[in-house]
């Protein structure tokens, strides 16, 4: 099965917030009651949020029978003051399970890192919930480091993760 990675283009605003949508909840619904992942949906995955990451970069994963993945970088500073500026955040990375495992992943990372060497970065950070062992565990073996602790307050769920954080002079390549 072969696919490819391209950048998002700004009509893609819509789908990409529905598809975005389906992601998070295959992944987390199950953190959420109905009502409160519902509410969280609806302010996160808008077409102006979708936009606002299209514009900062955005690579859509897809084959011949559709999107597979997408990733997004946010230009928001890392919390952790350890990581040396300039950086870019990875603020999202998402792969539908139906195709975990067959390098989605790991090309959509690779257009992400690509891009912010580009950029001029110097590191590149991002938060994972601590709940998510296989994406700790992938950024681990992409050369990311733990800066810390956060906890993400989602429609009043407290929700550990780690602040994790790349030198791209050392990152895989």
């Amino acid at each position: 099965m072969t696919f490819n990675v391209r950048q998002a283009d700004p009509s893609e605003a819509h789908p990409l917030g529905m598809f975005a949508e389906a992601c998070f909840r295959e992944a987390f619904g199950y953190l959420f009651p109905e009502e409160a992942l519902d509410l969280l949906c609806s302010k996160a995955f808008t077409t102006q949020v979708m936009d606002s990451l299209i514009h900062n970069g955005t690579w859509i994963a897809e084959g011949p029978e559709g999107w597979r993945g997408y990733a997004a970088m946010s230009l928001d500073p890392c919390p952790a003051q350890s990581l040396e500026p300039p950086h870019v955040e990875l603020s999202r990375l998402y792969v539908g399970s139906s195709w975990m495992g067959q390098g989605v992943s790991d090309a959509l990372m690779a257009a992400f890192m690509d891009e912010a060497r580009r950029r001029g970065a110097k590191g590149v950070w991002l938060e994972a919930f601590e709940g998510n062992p296989r994406a700790l565990r992938f950024y681990k073996r992409w050369g990311f480091h733990d800066l810390g602790a956060s906890v993400k307050i989602r429609e009043g769920l407290h929700l550990p993760h780690r602040i994790l954080g790349s030198d791209l002079s050392v990152a895989i390549q």
